[in-house]
Protein backbone atom coordinates (compact mmCIF):
# COMPACT_ATOMS: atom_id res chain seq x y z
CA UNK A 1 0.00 0.00 0.00
CA UNK A 2 3.13 2.36 -0.01
CA UNK A 3 2.40 3.07 3.62
CA UNK A 4 5.02 4.53 6.14
CA UNK A 5 5.31 5.24 9.40
CA UNK A 6 7.04 5.57 12.93
CA UNK A 7 5.38 4.42 15.95
CA UNK A 8 6.09 6.04 18.77
CA UNK A 9 5.50 4.29 22.14
CA UNK A 10 6.48 5.90 25.38
CA UNK A 11 7.35 3.47 28.46
CA UNK A 12 7.82 4.12 31.78
CA UNK A 13 7.72 1.18 34.31
CA UNK A 14 6.72 -1.34 32.02
CA UNK A 15 8.93 -4.23 32.30
CA UNK A 16 5.88 -6.26 32.63
CA UNK A 17 4.32 -5.85 29.05
CA UNK A 18 7.23 -4.47 27.18
CA UNK A 19 8.93 -7.31 25.22
CA UNK A 20 5.51 -9.21 24.56
CA UNK A 21 3.49 -6.17 23.45
CA UNK A 22 6.37 -5.17 21.29
CA UNK A 23 6.48 -8.63 19.37
CA UNK A 24 2.61 -7.89 18.99
CA UNK A 25 2.87 -4.69 17.65
CA UNK A 26 5.64 -5.17 15.59
CA UNK A 27 4.24 -8.31 14.09
CA UNK A 28 1.33 -6.54 13.36
CA UNK A 29 2.65 -3.94 11.54
CA UNK A 30 4.73 -6.17 9.46
CA UNK A 31 1.67 -6.70 7.85
CA UNK A 32 -0.26 -3.34 7.04
CA UNK A 33 2.86 -0.97 6.58
CA UNK A 34 5.45 -0.84 3.85
CA UNK A 35 8.02 0.57 5.73
CA UNK A 36 8.13 1.31 9.54
CA UNK A 37 10.00 1.82 12.53
CA UNK A 38 9.24 1.11 16.45
CA UNK A 39 10.51 3.94 18.32
CA UNK A 40 10.31 3.16 22.51
CA UNK A 41 10.61 6.41 24.33
CA UNK A 42 11.63 5.92 27.70
CA UNK A 43 11.08 8.05 30.28
CA UNK A 44 12.26 7.82 34.10
CA UNK A 45 11.20 4.27 34.54
CA UNK A 46 12.23 2.80 38.18
CA UNK A 47 12.16 -0.87 37.01
CA UNK A 48 14.40 -2.62 34.47
CA UNK A 49 12.33 -1.15 31.39
CA UNK A 50 15.52 0.22 29.79
CA UNK A 51 16.94 -2.59 29.99
CA UNK A 52 14.50 -4.53 28.72
CA UNK A 53 13.97 -2.13 25.59
CA UNK A 54 17.50 -2.38 24.60
CA UNK A 55 17.36 -6.20 24.64
CA UNK A 56 14.13 -6.17 22.83
CA UNK A 57 15.50 -3.37 20.16
CA UNK A 58 18.53 -5.77 19.83
CA UNK A 59 16.16 -8.82 19.24
CA UNK A 60 13.84 -7.13 16.58
CA UNK A 61 14.00 -5.45 13.53
CA UNK A 62 13.18 -1.62 13.23
CA UNK A 63 13.24 -0.99 16.50
CA UNK A 64 15.23 1.54 18.64
CA UNK A 65 15.10 2.76 21.86
CA UNK A 66 15.59 6.91 23.21
CA UNK A 67 15.50 7.76 26.97
CA UNK A 68 14.41 11.22 28.73
CA UNK A 69 15.79 11.04 32.48
CA UNK A 70 12.53 12.35 34.09
CA UNK A 71 9.06 10.56 33.88
CA UNK A 72 7.14 12.54 31.21
CA UNK A 73 5.06 11.82 28.40
CA UNK A 74 5.11 14.98 26.93
CA UNK A 75 8.46 15.13 26.64
CA UNK A 76 8.45 11.68 25.74
CA UNK A 77 6.71 12.39 23.10
CA UNK A 78 8.41 15.80 21.76
CA UNK A 79 11.68 13.64 21.33
CA UNK A 80 10.25 10.37 19.81
CA UNK A 81 8.58 12.53 16.90
CA UNK A 82 11.41 15.13 16.90
CA UNK A 83 13.96 11.78 15.98
CA UNK A 84 11.60 9.91 13.78
CA UNK A 85 12.81 8.45 10.20
CA UNK A 86 9.18 8.74 8.65
CA UNK A 87 7.03 12.28 7.84
CA UNK A 88 4.25 10.07 9.38
CA UNK A 89 4.56 9.19 13.03
CA UNK A 90 1.70 7.65 15.40
CA UNK A 91 1.59 7.54 19.12
CA UNK A 92 0.23 4.57 20.20
CA UNK A 93 0.47 3.33 24.13
CA UNK A 94 2.60 0.15 25.04
CA UNK A 95 -0.23 -1.88 26.87
CA UNK A 96 -2.28 -1.60 23.57
CA UNK A 97 -5.54 -1.07 24.73
CA UNK A 98 -6.93 0.83 21.20
CA UNK A 99 -7.55 -1.21 18.48
CA UNK A 100 -4.43 -1.64 16.28
CA UNK A 101 -6.29 -1.08 13.04
CA UNK A 102 -6.47 3.10 14.27
CA UNK A 103 -2.59 2.53 12.92
CA UNK A 104 -2.81 2.20 9.13
CA UNK A 105 -6.14 4.40 9.23
CA UNK A 106 -4.23 6.91 10.58
CA UNK A 107 -1.32 6.81 8.41
CA UNK A 108 -3.67 6.25 5.44
CA UNK A 109 -5.90 10.05 6.51
CA UNK A 110 -2.57 11.40 7.12
CA UNK A 111 -2.53 12.46 2.78
CA UNK A 112 -5.06 14.60 3.83
CA UNK A 113 -4.84 15.85 7.13
CA UNK A 114 -2.22 17.19 9.50
CA UNK A 115 -3.51 15.21 12.85
CA UNK A 116 -5.50 12.66 13.25
CA UNK A 117 -6.98 11.99 17.03
CA UNK A 118 -8.34 8.54 17.74
CA UNK A 119 -11.60 9.00 19.76
CA UNK A 120 -13.06 6.62 22.31
CA UNK A 121 -15.91 9.03 23.05
CA UNK A 122 -17.12 9.63 19.44
CA UNK A 123 -19.62 6.55 19.22
CA UNK A 124 -21.71 4.75 21.99
CA UNK A 125 -19.52 1.87 23.09
CA UNK A 126 -16.44 2.72 21.97
CA UNK A 127 -15.03 3.00 25.27
CA UNK A 128 -14.85 -0.85 27.28
CA UNK A 129 -12.80 0.26 30.44
CA UNK A 130 -14.35 0.07 33.73
CA UNK A 131 -17.33 2.34 34.37
CA UNK A 132 -15.35 4.73 37.14
CA UNK A 133 -12.93 5.81 34.18
CA UNK A 134 -15.27 5.97 31.71
CA UNK A 135 -17.31 8.48 33.86
CA UNK A 136 -13.73 10.31 34.92
CA UNK A 137 -12.98 10.69 31.21
CA UNK A 138 -16.69 12.06 30.47
CA UNK A 139 -15.95 14.52 33.12
CA UNK A 140 -12.60 15.70 32.15
CA UNK A 141 -13.63 16.06 28.04
CA UNK A 142 -17.09 17.82 29.36
CA UNK A 143 -14.76 20.43 30.89
CA UNK A 144 -12.15 20.52 28.38
CA UNK A 145 -14.82 21.73 25.73
CA UNK A 146 -16.61 23.88 28.52
CA UNK A 147 -13.69 25.58 29.34
CA UNK A 148 -11.68 25.85 25.42
CA UNK A 149 -14.91 25.75 23.33
CA UNK A 150 -13.40 23.29 21.22
CA UNK A 151 -15.33 20.73 19.49
CA UNK A 152 -12.85 17.43 20.51
CA UNK A 153 -14.36 14.53 21.77
CA UNK A 154 -11.39 12.84 23.07
CA UNK A 155 -7.70 14.71 23.66
CA UNK A 156 -6.59 11.89 25.67
CA UNK A 157 -6.26 8.69 22.93
CA UNK A 158 -3.94 7.57 20.53
CA UNK A 159 -3.11 10.01 17.76
CA UNK A 160 -1.30 10.15 14.47
CA UNK A 161 1.05 13.12 13.39
CA UNK A 162 2.53 14.78 9.91
CA UNK A 163 5.71 15.40 11.59
CA UNK A 164 7.07 18.82 9.61
CA UNK A 165 3.50 20.23 10.81
CA UNK A 166 3.60 19.24 14.71
CA UNK A 167 6.91 20.08 15.34
CA UNK A 168 6.67 23.96 15.80
CA UNK A 169 3.29 22.98 17.85
CA UNK A 170 5.50 20.74 19.76
CA UNK A 171 7.89 24.30 20.49
CA UNK A 172 5.78 25.88 22.12
CA UNK A 173 3.58 23.99 24.34
CA UNK A 174 5.01 22.48 27.88
CA UNK A 175 4.73 19.04 29.46
CA UNK A 176 2.27 19.23 31.56
CA UNK A 177 0.06 16.18 32.86
CA UNK A 178 -2.57 18.17 30.08
CA UNK A 179 0.23 18.16 27.48
CA UNK A 180 -2.10 16.03 24.99
CA UNK A 181 -4.84 18.48 25.37
CA UNK A 182 -2.98 21.75 25.15
CA UNK A 183 -0.97 20.41 22.08
CA UNK A 184 -4.26 19.51 20.12
CA UNK A 185 -5.89 23.21 20.96
CA UNK A 186 -2.79 24.44 19.71
CA UNK A 187 -2.92 22.84 16.67
CA UNK A 188 -6.17 24.15 16.51
CA UNK A 189 -5.35 27.57 16.95
CA UNK A 190 -2.27 27.22 14.37
CA UNK A 191 -4.63 26.07 11.33
CA UNK A 192 -3.39 22.66 10.74
CA UNK A 193 -5.80 19.94 9.54
CA UNK A 194 -7.12 17.87 12.03
CA UNK A 195 -9.46 14.89 12.11
CA UNK A 196 -11.61 12.96 14.76
CA UNK A 197 -11.83 8.89 14.12
CA UNK A 198 -13.27 6.73 16.09
CA UNK A 199 -11.40 3.94 17.90
CA UNK A 200 -12.30 1.36 20.33
CA UNK A 201 -10.49 1.17 23.85
CA UNK A 202 -10.53 -2.11 25.97
CA UNK A 203 -10.03 -2.26 29.48
CA UNK A 204 -6.30 -2.85 29.38
CA UNK A 205 -4.53 -2.59 32.97
CA UNK A 206 -5.59 -0.74 35.89
CA UNK A 207 -4.67 3.03 36.38
CA UNK A 208 -0.97 2.73 38.14
CA UNK A 209 -1.62 6.21 39.29
CA UNK A 210 -3.59 6.71 42.72
CA UNK A 211 -7.21 8.03 40.51
CA UNK A 212 -7.57 10.97 43.29
CA UNK A 213 -3.97 12.48 42.66
CA UNK A 214 -4.41 11.70 38.76
CA UNK A 215 -7.85 14.04 39.00
CA UNK A 216 -6.33 16.52 41.27
CA UNK A 217 -3.44 16.68 38.62
CA UNK A 218 -5.20 17.42 35.30
CA UNK A 219 -7.91 19.36 36.87
CA UNK A 220 -5.20 21.60 38.14
CA UNK A 221 -3.41 21.73 35.05
CA UNK A 222 -6.41 22.18 33.05
CA UNK A 223 -7.85 25.06 34.60
CA UNK A 224 -4.54 26.46 35.11
CA UNK A 225 -4.46 27.37 31.51
CA UNK A 226 -7.27 29.35 31.48
CA UNK A 227 -6.93 30.87 35.01
CA UNK A 228 -6.51 34.53 33.10
CA UNK A 229 -9.60 33.96 30.97
CA UNK A 230 -11.84 33.24 33.71
CA UNK A 231 -10.27 35.47 35.82
CA UNK A 232 -11.13 38.22 33.21
CA UNK A 233 -14.56 37.07 32.91
CA UNK A 234 -15.36 36.85 36.85
CA UNK A 235 -13.57 40.17 37.95
CA UNK A 236 -15.34 41.89 35.03
CA UNK A 237 -18.78 41.03 35.25
CA UNK A 238 -17.63 41.73 39.72
CA UNK A 239 -16.72 45.31 38.51
CA UNK A 240 -19.28 46.04 36.45
CA UNK A 241 -21.99 44.73 39.06
CA UNK A 242 -20.56 47.36 41.25
CA UNK A 243 -20.30 50.14 38.86
CA UNK A 244 -24.16 49.54 37.59
CA UNK A 245 -24.86 49.40 41.48
CA UNK A 246 -23.14 52.77 42.36
CA UNK A 247 -24.94 54.15 39.11
CA UNK A 248 -28.29 53.24 40.71
CA UNK A 249 -27.58 54.39 43.85
CA UNK A 250 -26.26 57.83 42.68
CA UNK A 251 -29.26 58.09 40.82
CA UNK A 252 -31.66 57.52 43.39
CA UNK A 253 -29.41 59.93 45.86
CA UNK A 254 -30.02 62.58 43.44
CA UNK A 255 -33.76 61.99 42.95
CA UNK A 256 -34.07 62.24 47.26
CA UNK A 257 -32.54 65.07 47.33
CA UNK A 258 -30.47 64.26 50.72
CA UNK A 259 -26.83 65.00 51.20
CA UNK A 260 -25.79 61.30 51.64
CA UNK A 261 -26.85 57.85 50.21
CA UNK A 262 -30.11 56.25 51.59
CA UNK A 263 -28.66 52.95 51.94
CA UNK A 264 -25.18 53.34 53.06
CA UNK A 265 -24.87 49.66 53.36
CA UNK A 266 -25.72 48.98 49.85
CA UNK A 267 -22.99 51.84 48.63
CA UNK A 268 -20.47 49.50 50.85
CA UNK A 269 -21.22 46.66 48.87
CA UNK A 270 -21.17 48.45 45.66
CA UNK A 271 -17.32 49.87 46.82
CA UNK A 272 -16.33 46.37 47.95
CA UNK A 273 -17.62 44.83 44.11
CA UNK A 274 -15.51 47.14 42.17
CA UNK A 275 -12.51 47.36 44.34
CA UNK A 276 -12.97 43.10 43.98
CA UNK A 277 -13.60 42.92 40.55
CA UNK A 278 -10.82 44.86 40.01
CA UNK A 279 -8.13 43.32 41.44
CA UNK A 280 -9.70 40.25 40.18
CA UNK A 281 -8.68 41.79 36.54
CA UNK A 282 -5.90 42.72 37.64
CA UNK A 283 -4.90 38.80 38.87
CA UNK A 284 -5.63 38.19 35.54
CA UNK A 285 -3.14 39.95 33.60
CA UNK A 286 -0.80 38.49 36.14
CA UNK A 287 -1.78 34.85 35.61
CA UNK A 288 -1.51 35.81 31.44
CA UNK A 289 2.05 36.57 31.96
CA UNK A 290 2.98 33.86 34.13
CA UNK A 291 1.09 31.50 31.77
CA UNK A 292 3.58 33.20 29.54
CA UNK A 293 6.77 32.38 31.57
CA UNK A 294 5.82 29.03 32.06
CA UNK A 295 5.84 28.17 28.34
CA UNK A 296 9.34 29.81 27.59
CA UNK A 297 10.60 27.77 30.70
CA UNK A 298 9.23 24.20 30.19
CA UNK A 299 9.61 24.27 26.54
CA UNK A 300 12.99 25.08 26.90
CA UNK A 301 13.75 22.50 29.70
CA UNK A 302 16.56 20.45 28.78
CA UNK A 303 15.93 16.60 28.76
CA UNK A 304 18.66 14.23 29.18
CA UNK A 305 18.12 11.60 25.47
CA UNK A 306 20.28 8.85 24.22
CA UNK A 307 19.30 6.21 21.72
CA UNK A 308 20.59 3.14 19.32
CA UNK A 309 19.81 2.68 15.63
CA UNK A 310 17.40 0.11 14.47
CA UNK A 311 19.02 -2.88 13.26
CA UNK A 312 19.07 -3.61 9.33
CA UNK A 313 17.43 -6.63 7.49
Amino acid sequence: MGLEASIVVPVHNEATLLERNTRVLVKYLSGVLQAYEVILVENGSLDQTFTLARSVAGALNYVRVLEIAEPSLGDALKLGVAEARYDKVVYFPMDLSADLGFIPLSVERLDEFDVIVGSKRMMPGLDRRPFHRRLLSRGFHGLVRGLFRTEFTDTTCVKAFRRDRILPVFGEVPSSTVFETEMLLAAQRGGLRIKELPVEVNGGRPSRQPLGVKVRSKLRDAVSLRVDVLAFWFGGLTLLSGLVMLGYLSLEKVQSGQPGFLNPYSFLLAMLLVVSGFQIVIFGLQASLLLQVRRIVEVNRPYLSQGDDPEEE
